[in-house]
């Protein structure tokens, strides 16, 4: 079965045996980490029927059906607490990780690990992580198809951040002088150089607004580049 370079650093990152797939569409990463010997059981889940269906035609398909078990719901309420050792939430968007980390703290609370892959709003799944007593044990940058991708593994224990720039864009990123992180922020720079400069052409109350939020920016941009 091929899965994409991203699903299969997702799976690398699993440490236990008994995993949550939220979102699963397919099937795939479940199914994977079945294929490498990686887990004894595994909880395929996805809030709508059609993918589910597509997932439990793969599952038997790879005569994996003694060891995936699909179920409908939204997030992680289809898990008991204590159910599963590893929750694994890739390709949503952030705000909706952190959502559902918030529906489930019950669940979460049993969790020995979760591996985290937010398609946006990363930032915020940092924070949020911090603020339920989850630390940020690993994270690395992927690039696929022209697409930046953060993945992070998170294990139980207080953590909180001093600097904003380690919120914004990684502190363990920042940390390894990651190559991805620093061509994706001169990138971003110089798009936001370009903004400052026609807002600065402007005279509107909007404009100066928004030129203070882009100073701002490109002030933790430019300080997050001199750690790279």
């Amino acid at each position: 079965m091929d899965i994409s370079k991203r699903l299969q650093a997702v799976a690398a990152l699993v440490s236990y045996t008994v995993v949550a797939d939220i979102g699963t569409d397919h099937g795939y990463v479940p199914i994977y980490l079945h294929r490498i010997g990686k887990i004894r059981k595994a909880f395929a889940c996805d809030v709508r029927m059609g993918p589910l269906e597509k997932a439990r035609e793969n599952i038997l398909l790879h005569k994996a059906q003694d060891f995936i078990e699909p179920r409908l719901g939204s997030g992680l309420m289809p898990i008991q607490p204590g159910e599963a050792e590893t929750a694994v939430i890739a390709g949503m968007g952030g705000m909706l990780t952190v959502r559902i980390l918030k529906d489930s703290p019950e669940v979460v609370a049993t969790l020995k690990e979760l591996i985290l892959a937010p398609q946006h709003d990363v930032d915020a799944v940092r924070r949020f992580l911090h603020t339920i007593g989850f630390s940020i044990e690993s994270e690395m940058m992927m690039k696929e198809d022209g697409k930046y991708y953060n993945i992070m593994r998170c294990i139980p224990g207080e953590e909180k951040y001093q600097r904003e720039i380690d919120y914004l864009y990684g502190k363990r990123l920042l940390a390894q002088k990651n190559p991805l992180l620093k061509e994706l922020l001169t990138t971003e720079e110089k798009k936001y150089r370009l903004v400052e400069q026609r807002l600065l052409e402007s005279s509107t109350e909007n404009a100066k607004e928004r030129l203070v939020q882009v100073r701002e920016k490109l002030r933790f941009m430019r300080e997050a580049l001199t750690c790279l």
